[in-house]
């Protein structure tokens, strides 16, 4: 993972693109839509819910409101000012990114909080219903919002998953996985509670497929990569898709490599700059359905660069890293969450 950290880091310094955001602060707090009491109450501040979400002016009724759901080891505004928003935005999308606690080593529970309240304020504010792309942690963790906050499902119309380990991952085991990630200083036995829900025998990933996989009225397109160093395993079955060969039409499961057999698409690279990735993305939220490769391009695809910024952006590149080392800067270290073992499930999932 130390090498998938530098490839994030080099991504980072070599991009050069950024959209400025304007905050989705206000509001009348977290109250829930009428008729929709028996949802489970959320725990964590308003104020923090709040402040966890920054948006684009809604002013583009004709088009879906994005959000963007980012992955562990970063927050949104470091995954996603260089590429997926301003690329939407030149586009007419409006965009909301959400930034969930602690870079994602926590409580994943507690993370889906932050994507039910940004899900619910962005249907209400813009008044029409929601698509959202998420990354890795932040393609399998929003699963937890749909699954058990009607009002979550109820504003979306598409998810597009990009490498997310839905079913957990054999890569390592919990345990392991500090020392693969380059955490070093972690205690022996202890890892960061969010790493015990990626285990394929947890609880949370029980929880989460239990039943219907893909509930709502809602769009589902999985993209995920053979070359993913992280979401494994790819065959026979892959973990990163969803109700897997039982043909369900508002479901696309597409492997990157079935489409371009050539492509090279790291863990890292499928969610910030991959060209198909975004296209495929950029399909789904455009039209009725999940993506579908031909209606995105097809072949033309396969022959295409990794997403470049908007030209006009380029002036703002070093603007833009400054500002990322800042806010990095003023964050501060996030909390690691080191436990013994998985947290346990809140009440409303057992």
């Amino acid at each position: 993972m130390t090498q998938v950290l530098n490839t994030a880091l080099r991504v980072l310094l070599t991009a050069a693109a950024v959209a400025a955001l304007a905050a989705c602060a206000g509001g009348d707090g977290d109250t829930k839509p009428a008729g929709l009491a028996s949802e489970p109450p959320l725990e964590v501040e308003t104020a923090k819910l709040n402040d966890a979400l920054l948006c684009t002016p809604f002013e583009h009724p004709g088009r879906p409101a994005v959000l963007l759901v980012h992955g562990t080891f970063t927050a949104g505004y470091e995954q996603y000012e260089w590429n997926y928003l301003p690329l939407l935005t030149e586009r007419g999308f409006d965009v909301c990114v959400v930034t969930y606690p602690d870079r994602g080593l926590g409580d994943q529970q507690v993370a889906a909080e932050y994507v039910v309240h940004a899900l619910r304020t962005m249907h209400a504010r813009s008044g029409r219903k929601v698509a959202m792309i998420g990354h890795s942690q932040g393609a399998t963790m929003p699963r937890w919002a749909l699954k058990w906050w009607a009002s979550a499902r109820e504003a979306v119309d598409d998810f597009v998953l990009i490498a997310g380990p839905h079913h957990g991952t054999t890569v390592a085991s919990p345990t392991a996985l500090p020392a693969l990630l380059g955490l070093g200083d972690v205690p022996v036995g202890l890892a960061p509670a969010g790493f015990f829900q990626f285990d394929p025998g947890s609880q949370f990933v029980a929880a989460l497929n239990a039943g219907d996989e893909t509930p709502g009225a809602i769009s589902y397109s999985n993209l995920y990569t053979t070359f993913d160093e992280l979401v494994q395993p790819v065959m026979p079955e892959p973990t990163a898709a969803l109700e897997f060969g039982q043909g369900n039409p508002d479901v696309a499961n597409l492997l990157l490599q079935d489409l371009c057999p050539a492509r090279v698409v790291d863990h890292v690279t499928i969610g910030t700059t991959d060209q198909l990735a975004f296209a495929l993305a950029l399909d789904a939220i455009s039209n009725p359905g999940p993506a579908d490769f031909e209606r995105a391009g097809g072949a033309a695809l396969c022959s295409s660069l990794p997403i470049l910024p908007d030209p006009a952006a380029l002036s703002d590149g070093a603007a833009a890293l400054l500002d990322i080392l800042q806010r990095d800067a003023a964050a501060g270290l996030p909390d690691l969450h080191l436990s013994a073992a998985e947290p346990p499930l809140k009440a409303y999932a057992q």
